[in-house]
């Protein structure tokens, strides 16, 4: 198997107008056989809302995947709740690892957390994905989002956590 062309760390302040590429580039970029132009271009244009995006960026636990170049090629992140709040790899580094990294890094730090299921809403082109690690469908859901209506699939998956036998007891001396 060869080498990564990147680490899986915390992302900083300073990557977010990447971030708001990448995000913005993925939807743009898979979205037109999937979406209309309306919903396109209400979720892509969510990267333009500069303070909003920060705040749901750092209201999660985001990891960025950076090349040697130190720039970002894709994130994810991970609310304390054990919800999985994003994924999105930039449309040229698609196909490459990158959003299995991302899921598998976020899967990791959620088991290390103590969650027992991880939870997510997955658009038409990140589904197939989660069900490749596990994910299922609970419900399909239909939200609307800046004024546009959008289905998303309700998502769950037990982590290892969950499929881990308790710890035997053991007899009391004192019985």
């Amino acid at each position: 198997m060869a080498k990564a062309n990147f680490t899986i760390e915390p992302v900083s302040e300073s990557q977010l107008p990447q971030l708001a590429r990448i995000y913005r580039s993925a939807i743009e970029a898979l979205g037109a056989p999937l979406y209309s132009p309306e919903q396109i271009g209400a979720w892509a244009g969510f990267a333009d809302d500069a303070e909003s995006f920060k705040r749901w960026i750092e209201g999660a636990l985001t990891l960025a995947a950076v090349g040697r170049n130190r720039l970002p090629s894709g994130f994810g992140g991970l609310e304390p709740q054990g919800r999985i709040s994003s994924l999105f790899v930039q449309p040229d580094c698609m196909r490459q690892g990158i959003g299995s990294a991302m899921l598998r890094a976020l899967i990791t730090k959620a088991e290390g957390g103590g969650h027992g299921a991880l939870t997510t809403e997955a658009s038409e082109f990140s589904k197939p994905l989660f069900e490749k690690f596990g994910f299922a469908v609970e419900t399909i859901e239909h939200t609307t989002f800046r004024n546009v209506r959008f289905t998303r699939y309700a998502m769950r998956r037990r982590t290892l956590i969950a499929h881990r036998a308790p710890p035997p007891r053991t007899a009391s001396p004192h019985r």
